[in-house]
């Protein structure tokens, strides 16, 4: 039920204030544009509640709503289709107030946490992500949300969820929640590492879910900019060989120009990646040739070509210092 109520299409969003109203008109006429001569019709009824909808909603008090939201959640009956329905439709709201940061701030003072405990411990799976959803969309570039999300402890829930539960979207989720979470934010990203979300992280890049891949990576590189510490223990974790037999024997796809970029940001000024890529049993400098080669008339993967040039890049100036090195020693006992 998840995944179909995730990917199929879905009714535009109803506006909360002049802007996002200003933008659904012109998303709700864009077909209508043309460079010719312009035509008037009738609007159509159902256009016609859809604005009258988005006026009223402006005049709605999102602290209220978003307490009838939260007691439409609290109070639905468990397992049955309607309750299921009744919280589905509470968060989906939760999650559009959630996008205004003022308003999400606004949640957190009314406790609007008290939900999360019923939401993510559902069994049904559509409940779970969309509660991860709005945790993101909250926390995500505000430092009052995520520092009050460390205070209730939730960093070891979410990193069982990316490790551990049996639904691919709740995975996905609660890595986008995770990231979001930890990003910029260095009392979190302790948090993280103290949870054991490195050892999380490598896990997820190993995935064979491409989107919980691609988010892991993005992350990963992402702590390491923030920490260039953590590049040994990703090392030492054996992220750098992980990465390299991805790319090397999976399927090209979309997440091997992730792979290649948190690849690069751990072999950057880190003596020890390095050496595992320069292992002549590892063979990366060659592999790295040719997936150049195979990327230069695909424009779609011209970022992942880019990260590939930088990489061989890094690879040889490190061949380059040691053979100006050893020439140099050489020299030294040449006769003058």
């Amino acid at each position: 039920m998840a995944e179909d109520r995730n990917n199929g299409p879905s009714e535009p969003r109803q506006p909360r204030n002049m802007k996002g109203l200003l933008k659904f008109c012109m998303e709700a006429t864009r077909n209508e544009d043309a460079p010719g001569p312009s035509s008037f019709e009738t609007m159509s009824e159902e256009r016609k509640k859809w604005l009258e909808e988005a006026l009223t909603s402006m005049s709605v008090s999102p602290a209220e709503r978003m307490t009838v939201c939260m007691k439409m959640i609290q109070e639905a009956e468990a397992d049955t289709e309607d309750g299921t329905e009744q919280q589905i439709k509470a968060v989906t709201e939760l999650q559009d107030w959630a996008e205004d940061m003022d308003i999400a701030n606004d949640f957190i003072k009314m406790n609007g946490m008290c939900i999360v405990p019923k939401l993510i411990g559902s069994e049904v799976s559509e409940l779970r992500w969309r509660c991860l959803e709005l945790l993101g969309t909250l926390s995500q570039n505000n430092p009052f949300v995520q520092n009050k999300l460390i205070s209730l402890k939730l960093m070891p829930a979410l990193l069982n969820l990316v490790d551990a539960d049996p639904n691919p979207t709740v995975r996905v989720k609660a890595m986008f929640a995770v990231s979001c979470l930890v990003r910029s934010n260095l009392a979190a990203h302790e948090e993280f590492v103290a949870s054991g979300g490195l050892g999380v992280l490598v896990n997820a890049v190993a995935s064979t879910e491409e989107k919980l891949r691609i988010k892991a990576t993005f992350l990963m590189t992402a702590l390491c900019e923030d920490n260039p510490g953590l590049r040994d223990t990703l090392t030492s974790d054996g992220a750098v060989q992980l990465m390299i037999k991805l790319l090397k024997e999976s399927e090209h796809c979309n997440s091997h120009e992730h792979l290649m970029s948190a690849l690069l940001n751990l072999v950057t000024n880190n003596a020890a990646a390095k050496a595992l890529c320069l292992d002549e049993t590892v063979d990366l400098k060659s592999f790295l040739c040719s997936r150049i080669h195979f990327l230069n008339d695909k424009e779609e993967f011209m970022e992942e070509k880019e990260y590939a040039n930088r990489l061989l890049q890094v690879l040889n100036s490190d061949v380059q210092t040691s053979s100006q090195q050893h020439s140099t020693s050489n020299m030294a006992v040449l006769p003058v």
